[in-house]
């Protein structure tokens, strides 16, 4: 059951819409498909923005490579048909300059959206305008725009109706794009020099925003029909996720509420073994009881033949005490009193002592590590289990050594002792190894089967491990791992 309540965190969870949900009263679909909608549509929104910028300055750039290939063809065409020179240029106030600089440039006036024309020499002078009053001055509202298309570079700016104007052009009140387009003479006896003059356009914007809105359009129809879509396809797979997340949810929920139901019916299936096995070891010597004090009222006159019968009688009711001391032991290995232990010393105690208390003949060796070996355990529980591992190994083989051994080990990065008892008796057949530690189970016709199992626990209870296995050459082998010091949450867990 820990396991199956210790889930990953699902995608509700992990986008933490539940609790921002919970706060402003949405489902987390609704909540979901509300912030993915936003986050779509600012970003939409920022990159209409960036296109705009973008796109109108990249239109503008290609309209002023037209113009600037428009007044170049121009010039060259009329350079060639010897109608333009630079020495026109040079004597632009004269009649017959003017006509031939009027002759060339008065056809840009064709261009959609003109309003002012202005020719400058290379000393930023107007030689020729659509406005003839304007022919002489050096008029510009940017000259820094001007330099460098006299430097051979095509420039655009844009003059905004609030900026202060000359009256001489007598400008309209509205946006103007002002386009500075170079052009050479090839003749000119600036020859070395990049430019021989540069022609300034006047146009209104409304064409070229036409172009620029329409393209824009098109552009931001396509971005927000691939957010709507996007969108869509967002909610969508959120939506299927959300109801599987849910689904599976609720199967999970129904495997809990199952999986308890299972467990309670397998404790009360382990209760009742325990109870059936109790009562089997109970009733075997109650009834012999039974029949020896019915067999004593029939033999109640022969003393001897009674004295008899009560002496089994004692005995039976020795076998119950004995069991009923064993079921007792159970409740005394719950109380786990850990200290610091020397686990070399407890070993060599609980040998000598199996050997008073049975006064067996079996010999038993110990091979311990020459340095000291100190454990946190219980050391009341571990001699237990230890006596009960020496006494099985000596059952198994009367008369036979028996060795104990204590080396250190590491599992898993955890430092420990792996304490084994070795015996070389006949060996574990496999049914029996598999129900080894199954309390009272027992292959011994006076075993009550909780001593493999109470050692188990014990095992268990300080962090650790029993395990059982056959030796290559011949007999069994016991071994009990135990960490050096148990974690409180291990404590806690087997508490629990």
């Amino acid at each position: 059951m820990h396991k199956i309540k210790n889930l990953p965190t699902s995608l509700v969870t992990a986008l933490g819409l539940d609790r921002l949900g919970k706060r402003l009263r949405m489902t987390p679909p609704t909540l979901f498909a509300v912030i993915s909608f936003a986050l779509i549509a600012v970003t939409a929104i920022l990159s209409s923005f960036t296109q705009l910028s973008f796109f109108r300055q990249a239109i503008i750039d290609q309209e002023s490579v037209v113009i600037s290939e428009m007044v170049t063809a121009i010039v060259r065409e009329q350079q060639a048909g010897q109608q333009l020179s630079a020495t026109d240029m040079d004597r632009y106030t004269e009649a017959s300059a003017h006509a031939k600089l009027e002759r060339t440039f008065h056809a840009l006036e064709n261009l959609s959206g003109v309003v002012l024309i202005k020719v400058f020499d290379r000393n930023k002078t107007i030689i020729w305008s659509n406005k003839p009053k304007l022919i002489g001055k050096r008029l510009t509202h940017h000259q820094e725009a001007l330099t460098r298309a006299i430097s051979g570079e095509v420039r655009a700016a844009f003059n905004v109706p609030e900026q202060a104007t000359f009256p001489e052009e007598e400008l309209p009140k509205f946006q103007l794009i002002e386009f500075y387009v170079p052009f050479r003479l090839d003749e000119s006896s600036a020859s070395d020099m990049a430019t021989s003059g540069v022609v300034s356009i006047y146009r209104s914007p409304d064409e070229l925003n036409r172009t620029i809105w329409h393209g824009l359009l098109l552009l931001w129809s396509v971005t927000w029909v691939g957010g709507l879509l996007l969108f869509i396809a967002l909610y969508r797979l959120f939506l299927t996720v959300y109801h599987g997340q849910r689904k599976a949810e609720s199967q999970l929920a129904k495997l809990s509420t199952e999986h308890e139901r299972i467990i309670h019916i397998e404790k009360l299936s382990a209760m009742g073994q325990l109870v059936s096995e109790i009562a089997h070891q109970l009733n075997n010597p109650l009834v012999g009881v039974i029949n020896l004090a019915e067999l004593a009222e029939r033999e109640v006159n022969n003393p001897q033949r009674v004295k008899e019968l009560l002496g089994e009688v004692r005995q039976a009711g020795g076998h119950c005490r004995d069991f009923v001391q064993k079921m007792l032991l159970l409740n005394k290995v719950a109380r786990y009193e850990p200290q610091q232990t020397d686990m070399i010393g407890l070993v060599r105690e609980t040998i000598e002592f199996f050997r008073q208390s049975l006064g067996n003949e079996s010999i038993v060796t110990l091979e311990t590590p020459e340095s000291p070996m100190m454990l946190e355990v219980d050391p009341v529980l571990i001699r237990h289990a230890l006596f009960n591992l020496i006494h099985n190994a000596v059952e198994a083989a009367p008369k036979m050594p028996v060795a104990v051994s204590l080396t250190l080990d590491t599992r898993d990065g955890v430092t420990g002792c792996r304490l084994t008892v070795a015996d070389t008796g006949p060996g574990l057949k496999p049914n029996v190894m598999a129900k080894l530690f199954t309390p009272f189970f027992t292959t011994k016709p006076s075993g009550t089967g909780l001593g493999l199992s109470v050692a188990q626990h014990i095992a268990v209870l300080h962090g650790g491990s029993i395990r059982a296995e056959n030796r290559a050459e011949g007999g069994s082998c016991f071994t009990i791992w135990l960490p050096k010091q148990r974690r409180m949450h291990e404590i806690e867990n087997s508490a629990g």
